[in-house]
C-alpha cells in the first residue's frame, strides 16, 4: 500500500480505516475478483458508463484497486473480458460472488459506508442512524 493510500485512508471520516485498510490488503491479494452490477446500479449507471453494456448478469473483473477517501472510498479497475470493456467504479455499485472468500467482508462494507454516506449527505449525526430502543408492554 502506497503512502498516499495510507493518508487517505487516516484522514477518512467515512471508512473506518483500520477495517478498510485491512479489506483493501486483502482485496489486492486476492485479484483478479469476479463482480457483477448491483440490481439497483444497473440503470443510473448506463447513463454514466455509456461505453460499456451493463446488464445484470454480465459479469466483470477487478483488475486493480485504488482507495480515494472519503470521496469515493475503494474504487476498482473493472474489465470485462467478453468486450474488453473497462472502467473505475466505487466497490459499493458492484456485487461479488457469495462463495467469494471476502464476500461477506466487502458486503459489510458496502453497506456500512452506503449507510455513512447517506448520514453524512443528511447532515444529521451518526448516532441519530442507531435504532430506537422497543418500546415495552402495549400501546408501544
Amino acid at each position: 500500500m502506497d503512502d498516499l493510500t495510507e493518508k487517505m485512508l487516516a484522514s477518512s471520516t467515512i471508512d473506518d480505516p483500520v477495517e478498510t485498510r485491512q479489506l483493501y490488503i486483502d482485496m489486492e491479494a486476492s485479484l483478479p475478483i469476479d463482480v457483477c452490477f448491483a440490481g439497483t446500479s444497473i440503470k443510473p449507471l448506463q447513463q454514466q458508463l455509456s461505453h460499456l453494456e451493463i446488464t445484470k448478469n454480465k459479469i466483470f473483473t477487478i483488475e486493480k484497486l485504488l482507495y480515494l477517501g472519503d470521496q469515493g472510498g475503494i474504487l476498482c479497475n473493472i474489465s470485462s473480458p467478453e468486450d474488453d470493456q473497462q472502467a473505475m467504479i466505487s466497490i459499493t455499485h458492484l456485487k461479488v460472488d457469495l462463495d467469494h472468500p471476502l464476500a461477506d467482508r466487502i458486503n459489510f462494507y458496502q453497506k456500512k459506508r452506503t449507510l455513512a454516506l447517506a448520514i453524512a449527505n443528511s447532515g444529521t449525526r451518526r448516532a441519530a442512524a442507531k435504532p430506537k430502543r422497543k418500546k415495552r408492554g402495549f400501546g408501544g
